[in-house]
């Protein structure tokens, strides 16, 4: 958007406001009160949106606590997946040459 724009916007917008609130004040203190609880509305639920974020990261690196019967149910899943990618080999292929590049940068 270029500068001009946005002022020239800016001041249409201001001189329909003045012209509003003359003409009918009733209606503008409805609109911006109406605007003002719309804003209210969206800032709290941003505000809540980044807090809830937050706390779920702090959560996220939180390390699970492994027990013998999880170790087993993922043993028992991840036979299952090398028993899917096998059984397809342009699955295999793939499988390999990413197993491949992620040993050669772990290297």
């Amino acid at each position: 958007m270029k500068l001009s724009g946005f002022i020239v916007g800016g001041l249409l917008g201001a001189a329909a406001t003045v012209y509003v609130s003359r003409k009918r004040p009733g209606t503008f203190a409805w609109a911006s009160s109406a605007i003002s609880n719309a804003a209210s509305n969206m800032m709290g639920k941003s505000v809540s949106k980044i807090m809830n974020n937050g706390f779920m990261h702090e959560a996220a690196n939180v390390a699970p606590k492994h027990t013998d019967a999880s170790a087993g149910r993922s043993e028992a899943a991840w036979e299952q997946i090398e028993a899917i990618v096998s059984s397809d080999p342009a699955i295999k292929k793939e499988a390999d040459k990413i197993k491949a590049e992620t040993s050669a940068l772990a290297h």
